[in-house]
């Protein structure tokens, strides 16, 4: 046989025996590395296939149920920043100062729809001290040159909308790439003493200095998966207090009724994502109520989900906390479910992603 004849062979052996792992080996319908659903198989008709939306779909579908695909991603990964000493692999970085993250420029014009939306918000708390703050995205922390976040240009436009009616909350320089989770985008309620100290001077309070760690156990964040390294876990540490004894949390149901419950869903530690532990993840409003703080003390923190999180620090200064998350509940549909006081404090307080993706905020 020549030689043409063995490239050849060659070619279809390998063509041919991943075509047949391919139909051996059924595809998965989620990727619990990437904490995402996968493509499935799009449905073939003459008019996906003129408009080309087949194809198009195929693709994915083909990249993301390919056999052995974690193990080739991560040969992928180790080639990037191993041989080829890449700064990032697809907009993903790892650095030994913040761990891993994803590279994220500052969109300045929804920056400065998000701000418009506060302020439409803050209009309507009348009587209320209100306050605002960023966290940055912790690619700023990396000790690296990166095109990410750009914290003093965000600072700026914001204050350009919001004036003087919001007082500033300066977090930037209070976290460092120590206080997020090496592999996940989230802050370390552990290690959010310093910004619980700033926000506690801007706004009034005390933070309690009695607070407990409790160590739920390691974990691995959403970044792992999507750089396909082997990261060290992190470790998931809950805060606790004494002044908390009696504290409970209030949800928001679909059948529009509060439901009282913990302020750590611990059985959420084991589920597709750790970090529901805090206050159940995603929920449109919760209702925090402390017996044991300051009985003319009240906040509502318009939040994302490092909100969660930061939310049961700040309860032991107040007597109750609402967080309302306006990803998952129209702001027109508010006063249905919460009750502005006057004298109350108000604090906005958004991550980097909501900055960057203003419509994900339902605020008309």
């Amino acid at each position: 046989m020549k030689r043409e004849h063995w490239t050849i062979a060659f070619f279809v052996l390998i063509i041919g025996g991943f075509f047949l792992l391919n139909r051996l080996i059924p595809p998965p319908e989620f990727s619990a590395s990437e904490r995402r659903l996968l493509a499935q198989m799009p449905e073939l008709s003459a008019a996906s296939v003129l408009s080309g939306a087949f194809m198009a779909d195929f693709e994915d579908y083909a990249a993301d149920s390919f056999a052995f695909r974690d193990g080739w991603r991560a040969l992928k990964a180790a080639s990037v920043f191993g041989v080829f000493r890449q700064t990032d692999k697809s907009g993903l970085y790892y650095s030994e100062a913040a761990g891993a993250g994803k590279i994220e420029k500052l969109n300045e014009s929804s920056l400065a729809r998000v701000a418009g939306k506060i302020k439409l918000l803050a209009a309507g708390l009348d009587g209320c001290r209100l306050y605002y703050s960023f966290i940055p995205d912790k690619s700023v922390y990396a000790g690296r040159n990166l095109p990410g976040f750009e914290p003093e240009t965000a600072r700026r436009r914001l204050a350009e909308v919001l004036g003087d009616g919001l007082t500033y909350i300066d977090l930037v320089s209070a976290l460092r790439g120590e206080d997020f989770y090496r592999s996940d985008l989230h802050w370390d309620q552990s290690r959010l003493g310093e910004a619980l100290t700033v926000l506690g001077e801007s706004m009034g309070f005390t933070p309690a200095a009695s607070f407990e760690a409790e160590v739920l156990g390691d974990f691995t964040g959403v970044y792992a998966g999507q750089l396909a390294l082997p990261l060290a876990p992190d470790r998931m540490t809950v805060m606790t207090a004494a002044a908390l004894t009696e504290a409970e949390a209030l949800y928001l149901g679909e059948d529009g009724r509060f439901t009282p419950g913990a302020l750590y869903d611990r059985e959420a530690f084991a589920g597709r994502d750790p970090y529901d532990v805090f206050l159940r993840g995603a929920q449109p409003v919760v209702v925090l109520n402390n017996p044991a703080g300051p009985a003319d003390k009240e906040l509502y923190l318009f939040r994302d989900s490092f909100g969660s999180s930061l939310a049961p620090l700040l309860l032991p200064s107040y007597s109750r906390v609402t967080l309302i998350d306006l990803r998952y509940i129209d702001s027109r549909a508010l006063d249905q479910y919460v009750s502005f006081r006057p004298g109350a404090d108000a604090l906005f307080l958004y991550s980097s992603q909501i900055l960057n993706n203003e419509t994900v905020l339902l605020v008309r």
